[in-house]
């Protein structure tokens, strides 16, 4: 019988995303993947003219609805934002999973969103978004937070 070692796993490596697991898009993700994110956003998503992604701004004075906080957000990050806050309700119905998870995100200014209220969003199961966007391949950025 062999004497090795048996591998060390974090915590996060052996816990399953659940419908209460956070989903966030992860930014390192694109910078180091053969993608560029401008360019996806205006092929793959079809932006086209309806939105500037060259904008100058670099950061734009963001209030909270909510809270009344008022927050410091690159410009780029507004502008994604304001323009998928405005898709139709069919959009995500239209579009594939991963895409309209990816935009739901991105909608909510990449603030983490459980499977179950991204399920909401994009009408599917909960049990659906766990399966395709909590396992071990990542699509579009995507991933879930397990270590909470």
């Amino acid at each position: 019988m062999a004497n090795s070692p048996r591998p060390k796993l974090s915590p996060s490596v052996l816990k399953k995303a659940t419908p209460e697991t956070r989903f966030y898009i992860d930014y390192d993700w694109w910078d180091k993947s053969d993608l560029d994110l401008k360019t996806y956003l205006l092929t793959r998503l079809d932006v086209g003219e309806d939105i500037n992604l060259e904008s100058e701004t670099d950061e734009v004075d963001l209030v909270d609805a909510e809270t009344g906080e008022v927050s410091r957000v690159d410009g780029f990050q507004y502008v994604i934002q304001a323009y998928f806050s405005q898709l139709p309700d069919d959009f995500v119905t239209r579009t594939s999973l991963v895409d309209a998870v990816f935009c739901v995100l991105l909608a909510n200014a990449n603030k983490p969103m459980t499977a179950r209220e991204i399920a909401q969003r994009v009408k599917r199961s909960p049990e659906t978004i766990i399966k395709t966007m909590g396992g071990p391949k990542i699509y579009q950025g995507v991933r879930p937070i397990l270590d909470e």
